[in-house]
């Protein structure tokens, strides 16, 4: 499992926004954890993501792509970034092999690393109980109590989506690729929908 490498900041800016839209029927929750599948601008699957939120106003949401990708992202209400900015970071558990890699900058509010196989990735995830993304400048450990079903729903989800095989789904174009919420606990904003109207460069 690897880290994606990411695409320049010029060819970000050059993109037309996208509009995330949920699509009915596919909400799941677990606990604190809730997600949903969302298509992108042209009602293609996009991508299923989970999300909790944390009561001093952080977030932690997690997305899986059709691609076969998986992106973890933060959000603290102390921390700002700037769209594209990218980190050398290391996401890890208390238990097992930290990961290395580069997380980005998706806007001002969320930054994270995306990896490559959703099952790989899926496995590295719950294989403790704490998780640290260190690098972005948001030092926490996060509870993740209840990640294991929150990805198995989202992991069911990619799999009626793409068939039972994401990873041999199309790499989604650059406008297609969507982003969280910025600013809302547990990646649900005040319109009660999950994602938003944002691209992310493809990998």
């Amino acid at each position: 499992m690897r880290s994606i490498a990411l695409a320049t900041a010029l060819l970000a800016a050059t993109l037309m926004p996208a509009i995330a839209q949920e699509i009915p029927g596919t909400r799941y929750s677990f606990g604190f954890w809730e997600g949903a599948a969302q298509s992108d601008s042209s009602g293609a699957f996009s991508h299923c993501s989970v999300s909790v939120g944390y009561a001093n106003g952080e977030t932690l949401w997690i997305g899986l792509y059709g691609n076969d990708t998986l992106s973890v992202l933060l959000a603290h209400p102390d921390v700002r970034f700037q769209t594209g900015q990218t980190f050398d970071s290391w996401l890890m558990l208390e238990v097992g092999l930290p990961t290395r890699g580069t997380s980005e900058a998706w806007d001002e509010a969320f930054a994270g690393m995306t990896l490559e196989g959703i099952d790989a990735s899926i496995d590295f995830l719950t294989q403790g109980q704490y998780l640290r993304l260190l690098g972005i400048g948001i030092d926490d450990s996060y509870d993740v109590n209840g990640i294991t079903e929150a990805l198995a729903l989202a992991r069911e989800c990619v799999a009626r989506q793409t068939g039972g095989n994401p990873g041999v789904a199309p790499v989604p174009k650059v406008s297609d690729i969507l982003k969280p919420k910025t600013g809302s606990a547990g990646g649900i904003g005040a319109d009660g929908a999950l994602g938003t109207p944002a691209p992310k460069p493809a990998p």
